[in-house]
């Protein structure tokens, strides 16, 4: 009895079935896989900042200086490029300038000592007014809850620039002659940090640090010695970004 060999019946078969077009669904399917394995990680993601300009009001004051605070009232706007880079400017007007404790001690130390001669020439110095214009790199951002019941994107970010900071001068004692080589219109260099932490798709609350590297004399007694100083200024802003609408990445 002669055995039926099956065999090349099988064989053909398995290669008309690798060999058979797929069926459009199958297709679609195939094109849909491809594309979310060679797409961004992330999809749908908030683009708060991409193709937006954040108008920020804002107060600082200096952490550092030695002899007089300076309380500043300003404004910055910064057009951003995209999700992480961006250009800006900000102008800021020195409102008030109180002592500082070293100032007070040391005035009343002369007093006491009745060195009235040395005192009435005392000068110091104080910020008129700032403007920098610079760049801004955003390194982190993402988002957070507090016990669940809160949700805030933040970002942390960088920048630096160009500063010219105006210097003004007062005396010691009310009426005296000025040192007014403390004074004047000085360039320099900036740099910072800070964090924004996003109350709504338009408002963001704004906590930064900017140092400022410029040519100052603090005090001077008759004659001004600028030198290269860092003067550290913190600021709290509201950021209002235009347009309201946040963009969603793909």
């Amino acid at each position: 009895m002669k055995k039926s060999n099956r065999w090349p019946l099988v064989f053909a078969l398995v290669l008309s079935a690798m060999w058979m077009p797929h069926t459009p669904a199958q297709a679609a399917e195939s094109d849909e896989i491809a594309a979310v394995e060679s797409g961004p990680i992330v999809r749908r993601q908030l683009l708060h900042r991409s193709a937006r300009f954040e108008l920020q009001p804002m107060v600082a004051f200096t952490m550092n200086d030695a002899y007089t605070r300076n309380g500043m009232v300003g404004v910055s706007g910064t057009y951003f490029l995209n999700n992480s880079f961006g250009l800006g400017a900000s102008f800021q007007y020195g409102a008030f300038h109180p002592q500082t404790n070293l100032r007070e001690n040391l005035e009343r130390t002369l007093a006491e000592g009745n060195e009235d001669a040395r005192l009435e020439r005392l000068s110091y110095s104080s910020i008129g007014w700032a403007a920098d214009v610079g760049f801004t790199y955003v390194p982190i951002f993402g988002k957070f809850s507090v016990m669940n019941s809160f949700f805030s994107h933040y970002d942390l970010h960088l920048f630096g620039g160009m500063v010219i900071v105006n210097e003004g001068v007062e005396p010691a004692i009310e009426g005296f002659a000025t040192d007014e080589g403390i004074a004047g219109t000085r360039p320099g260099g900036y740099f910072g940090g800070g964090a924004r932490f996003f109350l709504s798709d338009m408002f963001a609350l704004n906590f930064q640090v900017r140092n400022y590297l410029y040519n100052r004399a603090e005090i001077s007694s008759g004659s001004a010695s600028p030198q290269l100083s860092n003067t550290v200024m913190l600021s709290v802003g509201l950021g209002i970004f235009l347009p309201g609408e946040v963009k969603i990445s793909r």
